[in-house]
């Protein structure tokens, strides 16, 4: 990992007339030459690379903009699946779109001094913004699941250890107890044993789609079950049928606490997870309910007992058992299919025989 304070990345650009630089939630270099007054958020346009440029950037940055002698320091984390060479934008929130280059920003547009905007304004005046490693604030555990060898390559600089498969977890554990950045690669158990060990670090998880990002942090080695868009009663009725998986269910946000709270009254679960895109957040169910998300996400639920080998359950039995119960026939279809072992069309072939239809 370079050191704090070195440099990563240098952009360049140029002010315009219509620079407002007022929005309240992200702030832009682009790579258009032209903007209108709309674009309240762009700091520079005609934007590229100046130097060379690595092929990603990630984890904590300090982001200084300058522009007739005025400047400022916007500290963020950046997103390594941005590519430079485009248009940058800088977001408040941790909204990972294909244009974002960092997230969780502590200034935006409008917290810019007012002698930095000014200057902006100038279609005459040299944007620059410099972009170098910054300090973390905190233990962050990165898995990484899949994707393309420049964000892998971006990771693994920014991060102080590296876990790959079995080897490295003992210094992995360190790390993050001491506060550190530990990229884990292909390393199945690793969050688990992060998550158990007290040190409670903030997550990320690259390469799946969210549902799997969920499950990745809950459980040892568990099969996970899929179960999408889920009901209460149907919610209770499924993690009591696979009580050594991960179950995993989408729920709007403001649903989230009844649909917890079924849970445990169904099977005791514990601990879970919570998430909308790449940075679950895991914890104990008490600490699930108070996070308040806004739309829908995806919980997973950790297993309640040890997987004691083979298959979960016996499927026939489950199967009769959950449509007995009253449970959909969909559901029960997407709950199989995230089962090792069982494609969506054969959960679809054995639903339908069992049910009798």
């Amino acid at each position: 990992m370079s050191a704090p304070g070195s440099e990563l990345l240098r952009l360049t650009g140029r002010g315009h007339h219509e620079i407002r630089a007022t929005h309240d939630r992200t702030l832009e270099l682009t790579a258009d030459t032209d903007i209108t007054g709309r674009a309240t958020c762009v700091l520079g346009v005609g934007a590229a690379v100046a130097g060379s440029a690595p092929p990603g950037i990630a984890g904590p940055v300090d982001i200084t903009i300058s522009a007739g002698g005025a400047s400022a320091v916007v500290r963020a984390v950046a997103n390594s699946a941005w590519r430079p060479g485009g248009s940058a934008v800088v977001r408040r929130s941790g909204v990972r779109l294909a244009n974002t280059m960092a997230t969780d920003a502590d200034a935006t547009a409008r917290d810019l001094p007012r002698s930095l905007a000014l200057a902006l304004t100038d279609p005459a005046v040299d944007v620059e913004v410099v972009v170098r490693r910054g300090v973390a604030e905190g233990p962050v555990l990165v898995l990484f699941r899949s994707g393309d060898d420049a964000r892998l390559a971006a990771e693994r600089a920014a991060a102080d250890v590296v876990v790959v498969g079995e080897r490295g977890w003992d210094a992995g554990l360190s790390a993050l107890g001491g506060g550190g950045r530990v990229l884990a690669v292909d390393a199945d158990g690793f969050a688990a044993a992060a998550l158990e060990s007290g040190g409670r670090p903030s997550v990320e998880v690259l390469g799946v789609a969210p549902e799997l990002a969920v499950a990745a942090v809950c459980g040892r080695r568990a099969p996970v079950v899929v179960a999408g868009a889920v009901g209460k009663k149907e919610l209770a009725r499924v993690v009591s049928a696979y009580p050594a998986a991960v179950v995993v269910f989408r729920v709007p946000g403001a649903g989230l606490g009844g649909a917890l709270d079924a849970a445990v009254k169904a099977v005791g679960t514990r601990a879970g997870a919570v998430g909308v895109d790449e940075r679950p957040v895991w914890g104990v169910v008490e600490e699930l309910r108070l996070l308040e998300p806004r739309g829908e996400v995806w919980c997973a639920l950790e297993p309640v007992v040890e997987d004691v080998g083979g298959e979960v359950g016996a499927p026939e039995e489950f199967i009769v058992g959950l449509l007995g119960q009253g449970v959909s026939a969909t559901t029960v279809v997407r709950a199989l299919a995230g089962v090792p072992g069982w494609s969506r069309k054969r959960a679809y072939d054995e639903v339908l025989r069992l049910s009798g239809k």
